[in-house]
């Protein structure tokens, strides 16, 4: 008995100790070691991690969960590593190698609400959605629709049906389709596809799709979606195209800023004895040097729903990031945000001040030449507001 068990441990050192394999060209792989069936492509650059190599039939043997057991007889074409002087071929027709949307082989979704799976099955657990026309790194390309893509999205892993993925939608065709609908059900998932595909394209795209989901919500008595559309698309008209220091004017207008208890941040920073008055004792501290937004003689601290940058020279604090809670808030112009602000309330008041939406996370900047203010939402309500520097 002690002996199979050590056999059995061996053969897991082994199997954990393989080195991983790559496709260094195009290659396919088929159904069974005699090449029965083409079942699909590897692309460059795939990672093998489990294989075998089988010796008599001259062939890798490779699992992996979105392929199954598929078996590669172009030898040559599975390496230890990648080089810039290997030989390789373009990627089939289908693929596109790279534009400017990415730089390796890669497809795009075409469906709205695409949901990404944590295994390669309908009925696993939901772990994210994507947008339409978002580019999809591809490097297994399944010759079976039915078959599923693993993906990696916001740092999240999973799976999502292949034959939602393939050439990037067009606006103009969509738009095309959502007029000649002839049912609601049909108008609905063409209008989520232009609003999806809206947020994956330039700000004037964007405006023209959100401005149609709008008139969709309206004749669909959904007027406050309507408003939240028009009210974003009047901020992308508006984005600043010559002056991006505005906010910066507004600061020193004292109009724009963080705010404690409905007072200013002043230009150098809080007072110790302010923030402890409002907000208690300092919680902890960090002296992170790979932080771009700390400079020499300068310490990251938190007061539990704020944190600031503390200034050792002349014992100020900036604050860099606070939960809208509280007193807590933001101003911007006349308007205090609070944790009763709306996002209509917001994009009211940040219209020709917001740089950039990122709609699937509810985020909304105001950016400087150097630095960016992010204004994050949740169920309709402002929760935080963060300041960072860019690197």
């Amino acid at each position: 008995m002690k002996k199979y068990i050590l056999l059995f441990l061996l053969a897991g050192l082994y199997l954990n100790a393989q080195r991983n394999k790559y496709i260094t060209t195009p290659t396919i792989a088929y159904n069974n070691a005699k090449q029965s069936k083409a079942v699909g492509i590897f692309l460059r650059g795939a990672t093998i991690d489990s294989y075998e190599f089988l010796k008599d039939e001259y062939v890798y043997k490779i699992y992996t969960p979105y392929t199954g057991t598929v078996y590669i007889t172009d030898i040559y074409n599975v390496k230890d590593g990648l080089h810039a002087n290997d030989e390789f071929q373009k990627s089939p027709a289908i693929i596109i190698e790279n534009d400017g949307y990415y730089g390796s082989p890669h497809l795009f979704t075409t469906v709205a609400g695409l949901k990404i799976r944590e295994l390669p099955t309908s009925t696993s657990p939901i772990v994210g959605n994507i947008l339409n026309g978002t580019p999809i790194p591809i490097y297994y390309y399944p010759y079976n629709s039915e078959a599923w893509i693993p993906i990696q999205m916001n740092n999240k892993k999973g799976y999502i049906p292949a034959k939602y993925v393939g050439q990037r939608p067009d606006l103009i065709t969509l738009k095309n389709q959502y007029k000649k609908a002839q049912t609601l059900e049909e108008q609905k998932k063409f209008a989520e596809r232009i609003l999806e595909l809206g947020w994956n394209s330039n700000p004037s795209e964007n405006e023209a799709a959100l401005r149609l989901y709008a008139d969709f919500a309206l004749k669909n008595n959904q007027p406050q979606i309507a408003e939240i559309c028009l009210l974003q698309a009047d901020v992308l008209k508006n984005i600043p195209k010559n002056d991006f220091n505005l906010p910066l004017k507004l600061r020193k207008k004292k109009q724009f800023g963080f705010t404690l208890n409905n007072e200013l941040e002043p230009e150098n920073g809080f007072k110790k004895s302010f923030l402890e008055t409002n907000l208690g004792k300092i919680k902890r501290n960090t002296t992170d040097f790979d932080d771009c937004g700390l400079e020499e003689h300068e310490t990251k601290v938190y007061f539990g729903s704020v944190a600031c940058i503390e200034h050792n020279v002349n014992k100020t604090y900036t604050i860099s990031s606070l939960d809208i809670v509280n007193t807590n808030g933001f101003k911007i112009k006349n308007t205090y945000l609070t944790n009763f602000t709306t996002l209509a309330d917001f994009l009211k008041v940040g219209v020709g001040l917001i740089t950039s939406i990122d709609a699937p996370n509810n985020s909304y900047y105001i950016s400087t030449d150097y630095m960016a203010y992010e204004f994050q939402f949740k169920n309709n309500q402002l929760t935080k507001v963060t300041m960072f520097y860019y690197c």
